[in-house]
């Protein structure tokens, strides 16, 4: 409604998020609890869908931001080139922008503690959290001009802002928010192609549980830890050091192992590996 009585491509890009967020997040609520199922054919569950979901998001994210910048530099463009423009119609923008405001940031806090509660281990908290954030920026952002354009009065040198200021406040949304989206991007590439995890003192944790759970009679050379969506894989490179090596030893220590971890990780496989 306030797009339509105001026609301002930066509170297109503001609905258009917050339709998004509203949408996804539903879809979310459907996929995540199927992700962790096993079934006969994903005997593992289907965790490579959370880092699949981030990247659609992210890219789709992306493209809105380039999209809306575009249409509302054109619109720029014909006012400084050809003299042609309207005067921005604020009407109801600051209300709505406030009450926005408070519900997106408070929303990006409970997605973050959410995910903090399981150590940042899921990518579709991570890129929900990302996507408020963006939301929230972008509400911020046009209500702190929209109050600036309403007690700017008409004849000074800074007339333009009332006929270009959509533009301005859409590039600077699009300059603070874009960064959010690339790095959910990032991130979630990484998972699905399998890269190792980066997490330098998740790792160093899992170094120090895997170093006293080790099997007797091997010496560990090095720990890679992956992570896909939810699920963790701990693949420990060990060598033998005595003359033999139980098969029961090695099962106990990867359950224990495993155990030990879950403590922090929600979802986690340890494998040995003899290179």
């Amino acid at each position: 409604v306030v797009v339509l009585m105001t026609g301002l491509q930066a509170m297109f890009l503001d609905t258009a998020f917050t339709v998004i967020s509203v949408v996804s997040g539903i879809v979310d609520v459907y996929r995540s609890s199927g992700s962790v199922r096993a079934t006969k054919r994903f005997p593992y569950g289907m965790f490579a869908l959370e880092p699949i979901y981030a990247i659609c998001k992210a890219i789709f994210t992306i493209s809105l931001l380039a999209f809306s910048l575009l249409e509302a530099g054109s619109a720029a463009f014909e006012y400084f080139v050809y003299g042609r423009g309207e005067h921005m119609s604020l009407g109801p923008v600051l209300v709505y922008e406030l009450v926005v405001l408070v519900l997106c940031f408070s929303l990006w806090a409970y997605y973050r503690a959410e995910n903090h509660e399981i150590n940042n281990a899921s990518s579709l908290l991570q890129a929900e959290a990302s996507s408020t954030l963006v939301d929230g920026l972008i509400s911020a952002g046009i209500g702190a001009i929209a109050l600036f354009l309403l007690v700017l009065p008409s004849g000074t040198p800074l007339d333009f802002l009332h006929y270009t200021g959509d533009f301005f406040i859409t590039l600077i949304i699009v300059l603070f928010a874009v960064k959010e989206p690339f790095e959910v991007l990032r991130d979630a590439f990484v998972e699905l192609v399998g890269g190792v995890h980066s997490d330098d003192s998740l790792n160093a944790y899992v170094m120090s549980q895997a170093l006293d759970h080790k099997p007797e009679e091997t010496d560990l050379e090095k720990v890679l830890v992956f992570k896909q969506g939810m699920k963790y894989r701990v693949d420990m490179y060990i060598a033998g050091t005595g003359e033999q090596i139980t098969v029961s030893n090695m099962i106990s220590c990867k359950r224990e192992l495993e155990k030990a971890l879950k403590k922090r990780l929600p979802v986690v496989d340890v494998n040995f590996v003899f290179d």
